[in-house]
């Protein structure tokens, strides 16, 4: 993995975007004082990558005085440029994008196309990651990141857990997985060893009882025998009941089919009766209702006589009452020519008597003929009235005389329908009287007589016998029908003895092969665990890192240090003849041998510095993965200045086998040193990055 290009926002002392372009250098050293955001390059780098950091709470990585941390890292990988974007606004979850440049060969912004690789959820996307650059975070940190902190992290493990490490930076942990899935196919298979067991002594318990199954079968095949025997005796007397009750069952069947069909008759009557009886009630109650409208009927016929007579009167009165306006009229209108003929008369003589006129002979002529006028037409109008309420009663006579016309007709009818159902009502009550005083009582005497079957007395005796034989045979038969299936079910036990015998031995054959099979899942058990390949594969790589890391220490040291990995040591109990496994580092000096806890200080960042870069190595081998890239962030604050040189050299000395080589320090006296700085400055707006050539 080699950097390209570094932007940081709101991540820990980074306030305001900062960018690190690494295309312009191979060696450099980053420097600035104290807490001013040197490591945090790295960390951003890491948390990029793998979302982790020195700090572990992910809410301290956001800048006090920013919303969001964000770090996009650009990075170079087996050929391919990719690129990790990695956001974490405050107070919620993560977001990350992983893309790869379509075309590795551009390198200007403006003309970079990026596909991406992210996955669907966060976590597979982090898997990709790793999966692409063939590490994780502890792989990443005990390999090339000489992190504050970190760098002794193989070192200053336990023997046990040095070994842990050791295992994961070479890829064993596969190995572990290899040996927990033959845990469970041996698990497996003894599972099925168990059932195997199992059933074989099943099998056992089965043949065990292959006597007691013969004899079980000879007792209930002579019991069978027997039965049979019986059953056909039983057939033969029943068959012969049968014929002689054959004879029998016609006579009785002819007399009691007699009996049958008197019945059948004597129940329609019966059923009849109990109809017609039910029929009287409805009848009377029709009857009463006839009645009622008979009398309605013949109110109705009365009241037409009246409506008739008045009718007649009426119309009586309507002519008077015509007759009389008519000489009215008559009279009125002579009255009113003589009044007209008066009013216009002129002269001295009357115009009606002949007489002298004088005015008030006309005045009192007129007024008397005006008043008889007046009072004519008053008995006019009197009469008009009446006329026309006559016309109205006329026509309300003769509306109600409509209504009822058909009177007379209803009431004949009704009369007759009372007549009819009287005649019915005592035609049925003649036919029920009949009914019990015969039909009942020859009705029970023919049901009891079928009852007690005295029809045939004689035949009582046969069928009796009958039925007792058929039910002994029944009997017999389902005792051999039962005994039948015993007698199969015996045969079965005895028959399959010989299929178990042969189950028996293929299962002892499967068994055999299943406990090989488990003996051997143990012994891959043993070899793929710790102290088996994995043993042997650390065992093949230590003299390797040993050799790298003492080429190195003899520079570091002026050849004055060496180091000796031991892979075994006694137990304390001295009873043990064997060794258990470790990983001890022992380190030889002028002053002799001594353990590497014993060491502190700059010497044992000498032997730090030396493994960490052997183990690189062995790493970018074994693990299938190019680390490219050393960084180094302590280590010579703790050296002399001698030491601090000869740490220098040895960086000038594997600078060839990594593409980017990073120092941290905050020794100005060694910032000469490079020929590339990245200074870092503190300021009011956050941390600054500035590359100086």
């Amino acid at each position: 993995m080699i950097p390209i290009h570094l932007r940081i926002s709101g991540f820990l002392s980074y306030r305001d975007p900062a960018e690190v372009d690494f295309t312009t250098f191979d060696l450099a050293c980053i420097s600035g004082q104290n807490g001013a955001g040197k490591s945090s390059l790295l960390d951003a780098i890491t948390w990029s990558l793998f979302g982790e950091a020195r700090a572990k709470d992910k809410d301290s990585l956001v800048n006090l005085q920013s919303k969001t941390a964000e770090v996009a890292f650009t990075f170079s990988y087996e050929e391919n440029i990719y690129r990790v974007i990695r956001a974490l606004p405050r107070g919620k979850t993560t977001t990350l994008e992983f893309q790869i440049l379509d075309d590795g060969r551009q390198t200007t912004d403006h003309e970079k196309t990026w596909r991406p690789l992210t996955e669907r959820t966060t976590r597979d996307t982090q898997a990709r990651i790793e999966q692409t650059l063939r590490l994780d975070y502890e792989t990443f940190i005990n390999a090339a990141f000489f992190l504050q902190g970190k760098a002794d992290q193989f070192t200053q493990q336990n023997a046990s857990k040095r070994k842990d490490v050791l295992s994961s930076i070479l890829g064993l942990e596969m190995w572990e997985m290899y040996k927990i899935r033959t845990a469970d196919r041996r698990k497996a298979l003894e599972d099925e060893i168990n059932s195997m067991d199992g059933r074989i002594a099943e099998i056992n318990a089965e043949l065990a009882e292959e006597e007691p199954r013969k004899q079980r079968l000879k007792d209930l095949e002579s019991e069978l025998k027997r039965l049979s025997a019986a059953r056909k005796t039983q057939e033969n007397a029943l068959e012969n009941l049968r014929k002689a009750a054959a004879s029998l069952d016609q006579q009785v069947a002819a007399e009691k089919a007699k009996l049958e069909e008197e019945r059948r008759g004597l129940k329609e009557q019966e059923q009849a009766v109990i109809s017609q009886r039910s029929t009287i009630n409805e009848m009377n109650k029709q009857v009463e209702n006839a009645k009622k409208l008979l009398a309605e009927a013949e109110e109705k016929a009365k009241t037409r006589s009246e409506l008739e007579e008045k009718r007649s009167m009426a119309r009586e009165q309507y002519g008077q009452s015509k007759a009389e306006n008519e000489l009215l009229k008559a009279q009125m209108d002579e009255l009113k020519e003589r009044i007209d003929r008066l009013s216009a008369a002129e002269g001295a003589t009357c115009p009606l008597c002949g007489q002298p006129l004088s005015e008030e002979h006309r005045r009192s002529t007129l007024k008397q003929l005006q008043d008889e006028g007046k009072e004519k037409g008053d008995r006019f109008r009197v009469n008009k009235s009446n006329m026309d309420d006559l016309v109205k009663r006329i026509a309300d006579h003769e509306t109600q005389i409509a209504k009822i016309e058909s009177a007379e007709r209803e009431r004949l009818s009704l009369s007759n329908t009372v007549t009819q159902l009287t005649e019915r009502i005592e035609t049925i009550k003649a036919s029920v009287r009949n009914w019990e005083a015969v039909g009942v009582k020859r009705l029970k005497e023919v049901e009891t007589i079928l009852a007690s079957k005295k029809y045939a007395a004689e035949t009582q005796e046969s069928s009796v016998n009958l039925v007792e034989a058929e039910r002994a045979l029944f009997d017999l038969q389902e005792q051999e029908n039962r005994l039948n299936q015993e007698v199969g079910a015996a045969r079965q036990k005895v028959s399959v003895l010989d299929g178990l015998r042969t189950r028996k031995a293929e299962l002892g054959s499967a068994r055999e092969a299943a406990a090989l099979q488990v003996a051997r899942h143990k012994t891959l058990e043993r070899a793929f665990g710790k102290d088996g390949v994995p043993a042997l594969l650390i065992e093949q790589a230590l003299p390797h890192i040993e050799s790298k890391a003492n080429e190195l220490l003899d520079r570091l040291s002026d050849g004055q240090m060496s180091i000796r990995f031991v892979t075994q040591a006694e137990y304390k109990d001295k009873k043990r003849e064997d060794l258990k496994e470790t990983l001890g580092i022992q380190i030889s000096d002028a002053a002799g041998v001594r353990d590497y806890e014993m060491y502190s200080g700059g010497e044992a960042f000498r032997v730090n510095f030396a493994i960490r870069l052997a183990l690189s190595e062995v790493l970018a081998q074994r693990k299938g993965a190019r680390l490219q890239t050393l960084v180094i962030d302590e280590g010579f604050g703790s050296q002399d200045v001698q030491g601090r040189q000869r740490l220098i050299e040895a960086i000038n000395l594997v600078k060839n086998d990594f593409a980017k080589i990073l120092v941290i320090t905050h020794l100005d006296e060694l910032k000469d040193a490079f020929p590339t700085r990245i200074e870092v400055e503190k300021t009011d707006h956050g941390t600054r990055v500035q590359v100086i050539q």
